[in-house]
């Protein structure tokens, strides 16, 4: 083989250029961009505590409980928006005073309403008592079908809408639905009837009181019989 002529010796190329039959070099992918690179780190709270959750939490807690919710509502909505701290103060708050306006609501609806009694326990004057508050041997002056919240008694020395016989409690336990609770409160009261053998004086109906759901959830799981002239 003959050498190569020194104009045909191969050249390698300068710096920066393609050697022959080769392509262009490839291209490497830029940096992958990440959003937020430049932002300032986020400090949770750099808003300080919220004064005005802390001041819903006194409030409900010294009592104001409707403004002192409002209060917490209030902050609740607004910490996030201003980057603040004092949302435990802001719930506590708002669980202080929901909770006492439940109890306040309750004891209205539901208060000590025991009606006037002689030494013996006779009810001693006409007066409007909870249902619950009946005792047996107690008179009314008349009964109606639906939701009682207010029944009156009155001396049993007169004629009278109904006399309680029987007072019992209803099965423990969740709520078991209306209809439940209405057949277990009129089985009860005619079991209890029966049992008595006492016949009454005159044509009379077993009629009985139940609590309500709302009633039911305040702890009232009673029933009451009473025998009702026809």
């Amino acid at each position: 083989m003959e050498p190569t002529p020194p104009h045909q010796q191969p050249q390698k190329p300068p710096a920066g250029t393609n050697p022959p039959g080769y392509g262009a070099p490839p291209a490497y992918p830029a940096y992958p961009q990440y959003p937020g690179t430049n932002e300032l780190p986020h400090h949770t709270g750099s808003g300080g505590t919220s004064n005005l959750a802390v001041f819903g939490f006194v409030v409900s807690l010294v009592g104001g409980f409707v403004i002192g919710a409002v209060m917490c509502i209030v902050a609740l909505n607004k910490i996030p928006l201003n980057n603040q701290r004092g949302k435990g103060f802001a719930i506590a708050g708002l669980v202080i005073g929901t909770l006492c306006i439940a109890a306040i609501g309750a004891a209205v609806v539901f208060g000590d309403d025991e009606p006037d009694r002689d030494a013996s326990g006779q009810v001693t004057a006409t007066q409007i008592t909870r249902p619950d508050k009946l005792r047996v041997g107690d008179c009314v002056t008349e009964l109606k079908e639906g939701e009682v919240k207010g029944i009156t008694v009155k001396p049993c020395d007169g004629p009278n809408g109904g006399k309680v016989f029987a007072v019992f409690d209803l099965p423990a336990g969740d709520w078991p639905g209306l209809a439940s609770v209405q057949a277990d409160a009129e089985k009860g009261c005619t079991t209890r009837f029966t049992a008595s053998k006492q016949p009454a004086a005159t044509p009379s109906d077993v009629f009985f009181l139940h609590p309500s759901e709302a009633g039911w959830a305040l702890g009232d799981h009673g029933a009451t019989c009473l025998l009702t002239p026809q």
